[in-house]
């Protein structure tokens, strides 16, 4: 019994690993950022500093040049109803976050996981099974974690089939979506527990710390 257990959570750890480096090897978002000149990194930060605010950032925020750049290298992007900076969307997804300044969307089902621990507080995340449209709720924690009674509320399915043209929102993101616990995977891709899919998030997105924390003002 306790080899099993063992083994099922080296496989579980080993599964985050593994989702993880292939994120950032198709979405390279840290690696990006970490290149980009100072005033480009500081204008992301004025718009990722909005977001925290529950605020929708508007393209006027920044400046041209650097609004450019960041669109350029697909860390932000412009949408009708402002600027979308993962793991927050201008556009409705469908997943909705709630911050205590209020609610905003999130990219995909990880980037929603991923705000808590990002923005330092408890968030709500409100979604649907993508496979049977049962609404979906839970709670993560400010320190990015999830509380023993919400790691069953839901699941992340990653679906394989997946566009690569236009930015990430437009492809990979509208691929990670919310699953209900009994419902099977609508297609082929990978399926992860709650607290697999928030370590995900919560790796992928710990560059933003250093870059909040770095920032004048902050």
């Amino acid at each position: 019994m306790n080899l099993r257990m063992t083994n099922a959570r080296a496989d579980a750890r080993s599964a985050v690993v593994e989702a993880l480096a292939r994120l950032r090897r198709l979405f390279p978002l840290a690696e990006r950022l970490q290149s980009a000149a100072p005033a480009v990194s500081s204008a992301y930060v004025t718009v990722l500093q909005e977001w925290l605010r529950a605020s929708r950032p508007q393209a006027s925020l920044i400046d041209r040049a650097a609004l450019d750049e960041l669109l350029r290298l697909d860390t932000i992007v412009q949408e009708t109803h402002g600027l979308g900076c993962y793991p927050f969307s201008a556009r409705d997804t469908g997943i909705v976050v709630t911050l205590p300044a209020g609610a905003v969307n999130a990219m995909c089902a990880i980037d929603a996981l991923a705000v808590a621990r990002i923005a330092g507080t408890a968030v709500q995340i409100h979604a649907a099974c993508e496979a049977c449209g049962t609404p979906l709720f839970c709670r993560v924690e400010e320190n990015g974690g999830l509380d023993h009674d919400q790691a069953d509320r839901a699941r992340v399915f990653w679906q394989s089939a997946c566009a690569s043209h236009g930015s990430c929102s437009q492809s990979l993101c509208r691929n990670i979506r919310f699953l209900c616990a009994v419902c099977a995977a609508p297609g082929a891709g990978d399926v992860y527990t709650l607290p697999q899919a928030t370590a995900i998030g919560n790796a992928f997105f710990g560059f933003q710390h250093v870059l909040l924390r770095d920032q004048p003002g902050r």
